[in-house]
C-alpha cells in the first residue's frame, strides 16, 4: 500500500504538503508558550512599539526604493558598568532610502537607593559626528517622604520617551541641525517631525525642510548611560526605530507580527481537523456497521437520522450552535462532530451490506460466534481502510468550516487561527489599504492544507477501492 501511494504524483504533493505542516506544527509546540493566543497575540499593550499596518521585509525587493526596517531591541544587563556608570549599547543599520518616522526609548523597574539617577541618551552617527538626544531624564519621580531605600519606579507601566515630541530632545537636535549649517528653528523641527531626518540623515541644503535630507546609511550606535550609586539598576532598556517594513510576513492594525499568528495557525489547524475526522469517523463507522448487520428497525432508524443530519444546511446550524454553545475550540469541534458523521454511516452501511452476505459471514454465524464479534472480526477489517480514506477526505471540511466560523467572528477568541485573521483583516478594511500581506498569506495557507489532504484522498482511494485502480 505504501508503494502504490507514492507511485501516485497526487500521493507523493499531498505527501509532501502534510510533512511540511506537521513539522512546522511541531516547531510551534516546542517553541511558543501555550498560552501565547492570551498573553501576546490579545494583548494590544504587548504589541504597542510595533509597526500598524506595513509589509514585509522582503517587499523591498519588489520597489524601486528601500524602506527602513523596523527596530526593536530590549536589553535586560547593561554592556559596560564601571564605578557609577552602566551603559547600554545598541546597534542600528541603516540601509534604506527613506527615513525612519520615529525613535522611541524605554525603559522599566528602575531601582535607585540615593539620589534620582542621571539618565541620558546619545547616538553616534556612522559619519563620526555625535548627537546627544536627552543629557537627563526629569521624568523620574524623586523619593517621596517617609519612602524608604531602595526606591522602585516604573514597574508596571514603563518610562517611554518619544524623542520627535520630547523638548529636550528637539532642542539637542535642533542645536545639531545648525552645526550641520541647516537654519532650523525649535518649532520647525517640532511642527515638522524632522527630528529623524537631522539624526538619520546629511543635509543637501540649508532649508529646514524634510525633501533638504538624505540617508546616511550605515550603522547608528545608541547608547544609554546611567550615573548614580553602584547598586541602582534598570530591569529593562528598550530602543525602538520605527520602520516602514518589519518581518517576514509585515504586521496588522495593531502592530501584532502576522508571521507569529500564521505560525500558531498551523497545529490549530491540523489539530481541528484531525480531531473532528477522527472523531465523526469513529462514530459514523460504528453506526454504519450496526446499521448494515443488525438491520430491520435498528438500521431504518440510523439510516433515516442520518439522511436527516446529512441533509441538512450545515453552516447556519454551526453558526447557531456556537453562538449558542460559546466561541470555544472545544464547542467547535463537538459541535463539526455532530453533524460530520452522517456521511460515513451512509457509506459504511452500504459496504456493510454486502460483506454480511459473504459466507465467511455466514460460516461464523453457524459456529455460533455472535454478532459483536463477526462485527469486530469479519465485518470492521475490510471496512477499515475505506474508512480511513474517508477520514483524510474529511480533515479540509473541518479546516474550512473552523475557518467560516472563525472569519464570520464566531471562532475562539484566545486563539489566533488563520480564518480569524481573515476575518480581522476584513474587518479593519485590509482591502481599503491594499494590506495585500494580510489578506493572501492566510487563505493562502487554507487552501494549501486542504488540497494536501484531498491529493492523499485521491492517491488512496485506488488503494482501498482495486475496482477504481483497474480503471
Amino acid at each position: 500500500m505504501i508503494r502504490e501511494f507514492f507511485k501516485s504524483p497526487a500521493g507523493l504533493a499531498g505527501a509532501a504538503i502534510l510533512i511540511l505542516f506537521s513539522l512546522i506544527s511541531i516547531y510551534v509546540v516546542l517553541t511558543f508558550p501555550l498560552d501565547y493566543g492570551t498573553k501576546y497575540w490579545s494583548n494590544p499593550k504587548f504589541w504597542e512599539d510595533y509597526p500598524k499596518l506595513v509589509p514585509p521585509v522582503w517587499y523591498n525587493y519588489f520597489v524601486p526604493y528601500r524602506l527602513p526596517q523596523h527596530y526593536v531591541k530590549n536589553m535586560y544587563r547593561p554592556s559596560e558598568v564601571s564605578e557609577n556608570v552602566k551603559r547600554w549599547v545598541f546597534n542600528y543599520t541603516l540601509d534604506s532610502d527613506k527615513f525612519p518616522t520615529g525613535i522611541i526609548f524605554k525603559y522599566s523597574n528602575l531601582t535607585f537607593y540615593g539620589d534620582v539617577p542621571v539618565i541620558s541618551l546619545k547616538v553616534k552617527r556612522p559619519d563620526g559626528r555625535e548627537v546627544v538626544l536627552l543629557d537627563y531624564d526629569t521624568g523620574i519621580p524623586p523619593p517621596r517622604p517617609g519612602e524608604a531605600a531602595p526606591y522602585v519606579r516604573f514597574v508596571e507601566n514603563p518610562r517611554s520617551i518619544i524623542l520627535s515630541a520630547d523638548p529636550q530632545a528637539i532642542r539637542k537636535v535642533t542645536a545639531f541641525a545648525n552645526d550641520l549649517g541647516v537654519a532650523c528653528t525649535t518649532s520647525d523641527v517640532r511642527e515638522a517631525s524632522l527630528l529623524p531626518y537631522i539624526v538619520f540623515g546629511q543635509p543637501l541644503s540649508k532649508n529646514c525642510v524634510a525633501e533638504s535630507f538624505k540617508t546616511l546609511k550605515g550603522t547608528y550606535v545608541f547608547e544609554v548611560e546611567m550615573v548614580g550609586d553602584p547598586r541602582d539598576e534598570i530591569g529593562l532598556v528598550r530602543l525602538v526605530i520605527q520602520g516602514a517594513v518589519y518581518g517576514a510576513m509585515g504586521s496588522d492594525y495593531l502592530g501584532r507580527d502576522l508571521a507569529q499568528g500564521l505560525l500558531f495557525g498551523f497545529p490549530v489547524a491540523l489539530f481541528i481537523g484531525g480531531v473532528v475526522a477522527l472523531l465523526s469517523t469513529l462514530v459514523g463507522l460504528a453506526l454504519g456497521i450496526l446499521s448494515g448487520y443488525v438491520g430491520g428497525r435498528v438500521d431504518e432508524g440510523i439510516q433515516r437520522f442520518a439522511d436527516v443530519m446529512n441533509n441538512l444546511p450545515t453552516l447556519p446550524l454551526l453558526i447557531l450552535f456556537v453562538f449558542v454553545l460559546g466561541r470555544s475550540i472545544f464547542n467547535i469541534i463537538l459541535v463539526l462532530v455532530v453533524f460530520g458523521w452522517a456521511g460515513t454511516a451512509i457509506i459504511v452501511r452500504s459496504m456493510v451490506l454486502s460483506i454480511k452476505s459473504s459466507q465467511f459471514v455466514e460460516a461464523a454465524k453457524l459456529a455460533g460466534a455472535s454478532s459483536w464479534w463477526i462485527m469486530r472480526r469479519h465485518i470492521l477489517p475490510p471496512v477499515l481502510p475505506y474508512a480511513f480514506a474517508l477520514m483524510i477526505f474529511a480533515i479540509p471540511g473541518a479546516i474550512l468550516s473552523e475557518a467560516s466560523l472563525s472569519f464570520l467572528g464566531l471562532g475562539d477568541p484566545s486563539i489566533p487561527t488563520w480564518g480569524q485573521i481573515l476575518q480581522q483583516a476584513f474587518d479593519n478594511g485590509a482591502l481599503q489599504n491594499f494590506a495585500w500581506w494580510w489578506i493572501l498569506p492566510p487563505g493562502l495557507l487554507i487552501i494549501v492544507t486542504a488540497v494536501g489532504f484531498v491529493l492523499v484522498f485521491f492517491a488512496l482511494e485506488p488503494i482501498v477501492n482495486p475496482r477504481l485502480k483497474r480503471q
